[in-house]
């Protein structure tokens, strides 16, 4: 009998090995073109995977969650959700450059705090981001600040190194006049500092994913395009996984970057960081699967 338990005990760590290992050797497939990775349940901070996620890197415009992040807080503290911004020349310069803007502002109109951060949620537009900061902290160098003392209240100081509200690197800024540190700086932060900030600004903010989810939308005579393809309407959505969320990024420097989230009903909700990965969608998509697939807390 006792040797026959020691058979059957055996077995069973076994076969739970050789699940373990399947699950990493299949993550680890998905992730074979990302430059970092980091998987992780919001709720319980278990982490499902991880690739390089230490390593502070170029994220373009996913560095706007603390640009949310902040804004949110303040309109949230303020009731400040109505409140107006006067927008710059250089930043309706900037917003008609196809290459930098992706929604356009008239210079010296005023626009909502909420029109601002759904522009910059959902269409990425730097020129909204910037003007954001500007009416959080001041100044867009007061903002800069405020971002990297953020990020050193979150305990992700050594991780994150912020020095532009939109994501956009310095050269980029620099002809319109929005400077902090040297020309060819550019955002420094990790995947797992993303993970942090990501759940963050959920946690302060849950309803973000009603805007989140949005694939197009219409506001103030435009029409908003989000970049993920994991949505609704996106090439790469799969209605089984319940992507609701919640921020991409692309420049030459980053590659494509994406911090998306989901939530099946009733259970815990995942987050998934994937920077300079140009297959991003597809891979979170069946990386989403195969987790919902393994964890029992998802069954």
């Amino acid at each position: 009998m006792m040797v026959l338990i020691a058979v059957v005990t055996f077995s069973s760590s076994v076969a739970s090995v050789s699940a373990s290992a399947d699950y990493n050797s299949q993550m680890a497939k998905y992730n074979k073109h990302s430059s970092a990775t980091y998987v992780m349940n919001m709720d319980t901070n278990q982490v499902y995977y991880q690739k390089n996620a230490d390593t502070k890197r170029a994220v373009a415009s996913t560095a706007k969650l603390m640009t949310l992040y902040l804004a949110v807080q303040k309109a949230q503290n303020t009731n400040g959700w109505n409140q107006k911004v006067k927008i710059s020349k250089s930043l309706a310069k900037m917003s008609r450059n196809k290459s930098l803007g992706s929604y356009v502002l008239k210079a010296n109109h005023s626009y909502t705090v909420r029109n601002l951060y759904r522009a910059t949620l959902i269409a990425s537009s730097n020129s909204a981001a910037i003007a954001l900061g500007q009416w959080v902290a001041g100044t867009n160098n007061n903002f800069i600040r405020l971002m990297n003392q953020q990020a050193q209240t979150f305990g992700i100081g050594s991780e994150a190194r912020f020095v532009s509200a939109s994501g956009l690197e310095n050269y980029d800024l620099y002809p319109y006049y929005i400077r902090y540190g040297g020309r060819y700086d550019y955002n420094r932060v990790s995947a797992k500092a993303l993970a942090v900030i990501a759940s963050q600004l959920l946690k302060l903010y849950p309803a973000i994913v009603n805007d989140a989810k949005y694939y197009r939308y219409y506001q103030s005579g435009q029409t908003m395009h989000n970049t993920n393809e994991l949505l609704q309407g996106g090439l790469r959505y799969v209605p089984s996984i319940f992507v609701d969320g919640l921020k991409t990024g692309y420049t030459p420097l980053a590659g494509n970057c994406l911090v998306s989230t989901s939530q099946l009903p009733g259970k815990n909700r995942v987050i998934i960081v994937t920077l300079n990965d140009r297959y991003e969608a597809y891979d979170q998509s069946r990386m989403y699967k195969l987790i919902y697939q393994t964890f029992p807390e998802f069954k």
